[in-house]
């Protein structure tokens, strides 16, 4: 009888497991591809993520900076290089370089999906957030999260667009968001306008003709008249223009987003109205952006300190980044964190400048919005 030798399977754990060398291989999980098409031939260039608008923008100049190499390439992903002949032949030049500096320029940028929608997702968040700081609600005056904005322009179905600037789109958004059923209005500035007597009547005429212009406090000075007032905010270029050339009107921004404080600025004019034991004007009881406190809150306050008139209220809380920030309510000492003026004085602080007074604020983001200056380029 013929024997047969028998077969016996391997153990699997005996078995010997491939082993998988990346030889060769190009991971393109982190490589933003610049291609150009020139001369019947396509040539590629690899490049670092978010690099080549900054070269193409000029922020960027070094080369090694932007690109992960200098070599062309005819098919990236397969590793193939471009031909000597065919860089002749359509850029003029086998310089590998001056051709990778041409195809950055001039080439069309590859960018993954997940790469442009995390470039669409971090639009809409910054055009929510520049909604957030210019609107407040329109019953109460309060401000806006961000995350109420970013869902009402779900549900509007709002798609941002990268090819243009999120302040353009964050205006029209806005718009939107004004003729929907959310309560939802442009924040008002506050402004502090000091005139003589001879120029009331026509700063008064200049007011009313301003539309949703509100006085909120008159007050007589030494020399004439003092307004504390809230106008739109698209209404604060013209009246600066009226009074620009005229040495006896004086235009201060007092808040630039004028919340919910109606009620404490109005409560302050009262008691400036009823403190006639004091012997200055009545305007210097006002402070910048700090309400008043009331009599029951004086009374619950600490006594003042020798050398100090008793009926002057005292700030409880103060602001160490901010010259000038003093505040005799908490809820509005929080809030003031928020703002875009301790913002700026944050950044001023941790490089070093001198930080910069409300006023002194104010002036300068007037001046950056005239200068079509984004939000980003104003806080660096």
């Amino acid at each position: 009888a013929a024997s047969f030798p028998l077969h016996f399977p391997t153990p699997f754990h005996c078995r010997a497991m491939p082993v998988f060398q990346p030889v060769g291989q190009k991971r393109l999980t982190n490589v933003a591809i610049v291609r150009m098409k020139k001369g019947g031939k396509r040539f590629e260039v690899a490049c670092f993520p978010n690099k080549v608008l900054n070269w193409r923008n000029g922020i960027e100049k070094d080369l090694d900076e932007v690109m992960q190499d200098t070599q062309v390439y005819s098919n990236l992903s397969k590793g193939n290089l471009a031909k000597r002949q065919d860089l002749v032949s359509a850029f003029g030049t086998d310089d590998e370089q001056a051709v990778c500096r041409e195809i950055l320029q001039h080439g069309d940028l590859q960018v993954s999906d997940k790469e442009r929608q995390l470039q669409l997702e971090s639009l809409f968040h910054e055009v929510a957030t520049i909604v957030a700081d210019k609107c407040v609600d329109a019953a109460t005056g309060q401000p806006l999260t961000v995350s109420l904005i970013e869902r009402a322009m779900h549900n509007m179905h709002v798609n941002v667009v990268s090819t243009r600037s999120a302040k353009q789109q964050a205006l029209e958004v806005i718009k939107m968001l004004e003729q929907s059923d959310m309560s939802i209005v442009r924040a008002q500035m506050r402004l502090r306008i000091r005139a003589e007597r001879n120029m009331q009547a026509e700063v008064q005429a200049l007011l009313e003709k301003l539309e949703g212009t509100r006085i909120e406090q008159e007050s007589e000075t030494d020399t004439g008249v003092e307004l504390v007032c809230l106008i739109n905010t698209g209404s604060f270029r013209d009246l600066n223009q009226s009074v620009a050339a005229r040495k006896s009107v004086s235009v201060e921004v007092v808040d630039a987003k004028a919340l919910g404080l109606e009620a404490s600025h109005s409560t302050g004019s009262r008691q400036a109205e009823g403190g006639s034991s004091s012997s200055g004007p009545a305007h210097h009881v006002i402070a910048v952006d700090v309400p008043i406190a009331s009599a029951a809150q004086r009374a619950e306050g600490d006594s003042a300190p020798e050398g100090e008139p008793s009926g002057v209220a005292r700030a409880k809380f103060a602001c160490k980044s901010c010259p000038g920030a003093t505040f005799n309510d908490a809820q509005v000492h929080r809030e003031h964190f928020k703002s875009d003026w301790h913002k700026y004085n944050l950044s001023l602080k941790t490089k070093g400048l001198t930080m910069v007074s409300q006023e002194e604020f104010a002036e300068r983001m007037q001046e950056a919005e005239a200068a079509g200056a984004g939000r980003d380029d104003f806080f660096k």
